[in-house]
């Protein structure tokens, strides 16, 4: 998205003043609030937000408690913001839904919280790992079987495999010893006598340790193997052991606050959801970043294994899925114009040939999903969205504006909105112009109304913060 030219006034900013980063100037309604930081322990209720300000959760912020950290995710937002969104806007009663689920964050918090919530996302691995998170499953049957799945019990294997047709020189991705291991894992979780949802508990664990025991780079989005830094690998059979026992330790935390609660992954997508009219009281999500994450690259390897029990069996159907997204640099779905509603915002003739289907065609299944996204809230209702600003060559970017454009033409209104600060991200990976790292994320509340509930509501400030690099997570 770096490529994509945004006509924006430049918003004037009062620079942060030393010694002052717990406070922020309060702004008039519709109007920005300067760029001061508030340094707090939890986000503050929505009444004691004002619109436009900057927050920072402290560094000792947990993030992988319950099943969250049972298998990494690129752009995964911190399970604060469904947290402080399910906090303010819905009871138990309450019917949740989050359109983009990734690896399922809102779900897990919403088992917290609320008898009903349900998930969709179009990526197949996501969908198998957050049913993995969130399926009701027994610790003590889930330990039973797991010793089955101990060093000793594992079954010897004449010839390595890949169960992923069409992927050559697997030795490049693994060393010898650690397909081994791997083909003795999987076979060993494949012959377990268990239901379905036990089966994938264990392969998501599998996938988990993937990228780790592999010869790729650990540190970026991008999978490939560096020629530069050569990486060790650790041990495959401790490496799953040692997941493993986590894994089920998190099931266990997460029983224990379930109460008869149910998360349901749905058939649907974020452009079509088997949803009644008016049925959902919250919508909680962080939609795809345009040109950021390219996630199921990220999980080729994850893919080579996992991919034929989740419908993807060959390397040629995996890299024709990889175009289905929304946000996907070479869309199946192309738009040739931009929608009106961003006329002012978006100069498509300003945008590369090479890269202009794609941001056209992000805008416009954008468009799509807030229409679908407003038939099935109630009246009242609130969507919560999580985006960022991606920094690149030729500035910030504000996908925001363009997202609260798009959403009030389905009837969302901006309610308020605050940024925080990201600490710690996956997302480390310089992109030299072609995207961006994202620096804050906006947590924005819109409501379902006929009415505005601001003066200015298509227009968000764009934050002057610098990070340092111990903010920035490997």
């Amino acid at each position: 998205m770096s490529d994509l030219n945004v006509k924006r006034r430049k918003i004037p900013f009062e620079p942060p003043r030393s010694g002052q980063s717990s406070s922020v100037a309060v702004p008039k309604k519709g109007h920005e609030s300067s760029d001061v930081i508030r340094e707090v322990d939890e986000f503050p209720k929505h009444t004691e937000i004002s619109h436009g300000e900057l927050l920072s959760l402290t560094l000792s912020t947990k993030t992988s408690g319950l099943t969250h950290g049972l298998h990494r995710f690129p752009a995964k937002y911190i399970p604060q913001v469904p947290q402080w969104a399910i906090r303010n806007f819905a009871g138990e009663d309450s019917v949740v839904w989050d359109p983009f689920m990734g690896s399922g964050t809102t779900l897990v918090e919403a088992l917290c919280a609320v008898k009903q919530s349900y998930g969709t996302d179009i990526d197949p691995l996501a969908r198998l790992i957050s049913g993995a998170k969130t399926t009701p499953l027994s610790p003590s049957r889930l330990a039973a079987l797991s010793e089955k799945l101990s060093s000793s019990c594992l079954p010897s294997v004449d010839d390595c495999f890949l169960p992923m047709a069409g992927v050559k020189n697997v030795t490049h991705w693994f060393p010898d010893k650690s397909w081994v291991d791997l083909c003795r894992i999987f076979s060993a979780i494949e012959n377990l006598d268990c239901t379905a949802s036990e089966r994938e508990f264990f392969l998501v664990v599998f996938s988990s340790i993937l990228r780790w025991v592999s010869n790729a780079d650990d540190q970026t989005q991008k999978t490939y193997v560096s020629g530069t830094l050569k990486k060790s690998p650790p041990e495959v059979l401790p490496t799953f052991d040692k997941a493993l026992q986590k894994a089920l330790l998190s099931v266990s935390s997460l029983e224990s606050v379930r109460q008869g609660r149910q998360a349901t992954i749905l058939e649907g997508n974020a452009l079509s959801v088997p949803l009644k009219d008016a049925s959902v009281d919250l919508i909680v999500t962080s939609p795809p970043y345009l040109d950021s994450v390219d996630y199921m690259y990220n999980f080729m390897l994850e893919y080579f294994w996992l991919g034929p029990q989740i419908g993807v069996t060959s390397r040629a159907e995996y890299n024709s899925r990889r175009r289905a997204p929304i946000g996907a640099k070479n869309p199946l779905t192309p738009a040739h114009s931009v929608h009106e509603a961003l006329l002012d915002l978006v100069d498509p003739q300003q945008i590369p040939e090479y890269r202009r289907s794609a941001a056209l065609s992000y805008f416009d299944l954008m468009q799509k999903h807030f229409t679908e996204a407003s038939r099935v809230m109630k009246d009242g209702a609130r969507y919560v969205l999580v985006v960022g600003n991606s920094q690149a060559s030729t500035g910030v970017l504000p996908v925001h504006d363009c997202l609260l454009r798009l959403a009030k033409t389905a009837g969302l209104h901006l309610e308020k909105a605050f940024a925080y600060r990201i600490r710690r991200h996956y997302m480390k990976f310089p992109r030299k112009g072609r995207g961006g790292i994202i620096l804050m994320d906006w947590v924005i509340t819109l409501k379902k109304t006929d009415i505005a509930l601001m003066e200015v509501e298509d227009r968000l400030p764009l934050p002057q913060v610098t990070i340092g690099a111990d903010e920035v997570a490997n």
